[in-house]
C-alpha cells in the first residue's frame, strides 16, 4: 500500500529531527496508512474512485539535483503526458515523457537520492498536505500526554478533514 505523504511530511508537522523522525518511523507509519485508508473512503463516501487509483507512482533511478529538467523514474506507466507530482514533499511539473523520464519539469526545490518515491497525479501535492495534516494528529493523539499537544492535534485533525472533505466533494480545496 501506498501512502499520499511521507515520513518527512508528518516529521516536519511534528517538529521532529532526523533521529526522531528514524525513532518513531513505524509509528508515523501507522499514522500514515490510517491517513491514507481515511483519505480513500471519503472519496468513496462521495461517489469517487479512490485517488490512489489516480495516482502514478515510481521511484527515482538515479538522484537528482535541484533544478532539475528532468526526472530519471523506474517506470513511468501511469503518469500522465505532462502534469503535477511530488517527489518527498517537492511539488513540481512536467510537459513531457520519455522513455523511463519526466521531461520539462519545473518546480524541483531540493536534491533528491535514487530510490526516493516519484508520484504524479492532479491532486498529488494537496493529498501529501491533508495526509501529513492527519497523520500527525494521529499520531499526536496516540503518543501525547499534555494538553498542548492533544490541542495541536485536534487543530491539525480540523484542518484535514475540512480540507479532505472539500477535496473530496468538490474535487478543489479553496
Amino acid at each position: 500500500m501506498g501512502f499520499y505523504c511521507t515520513t518527512n511530511d508528518v516529521g516536519s508537522r511534528l517538529g521532529l529531527n532526523n533521529a526522531q523522525r528514524t525513532q518513531a518511523s513505524s509509528k508515523i507509519t501507522a499514522a500514515m496508512k490510517r491517513a491514507t485508508i481515511e483519505i480513500d473512503q471519503e472519496f468513496r463516501d462521495y461517489g469517487r474512485g479512490a485517488p490512489s487509483g489516480e495516482i502514478g507512482s515510481s521511484t527515482l533511478s538515479s538522484p537528482i539535483n535541484a533544478g532539475a529538467v528532468s526526472i530519471p523514474v523506474a517506470s513511468n506507466t501511469g503518469f500522465e503526458t505532462a502534469g503535477e507530482g511530488n517527489i518527498d514533499g517537492d511539488s513540481f511539473s512536467w510537459t513531457g515523457k520519455g522513455t523511463n523520464t519526466l521531461t520539462g519539469c519545473a518546480g524541483i526545490n531540493v536534491s533528491h537520492a535514487a530510490g526516493v518515491v516519484v508520484e504524479g497525479g492532479e491532486m498529488t501535492h494537496i493529498l501529501a498536505e491533508i495526509c501529513a495534516d492527519l497523520a500527525a494528529a494521529y499520531y499526536m493523539e496516540d503518543e501525547a500526554g499534555t494538553i498542548a499537544s492533544e490541542q495541536g492535534g485536534q487543530m491539525l485533525r480540523d484542518r484535514g478533514t475540512r480540507d479532505l472533505k472539500r477535496l473530496a466533494h468538490l474535487g478543489v480545496v479553496n
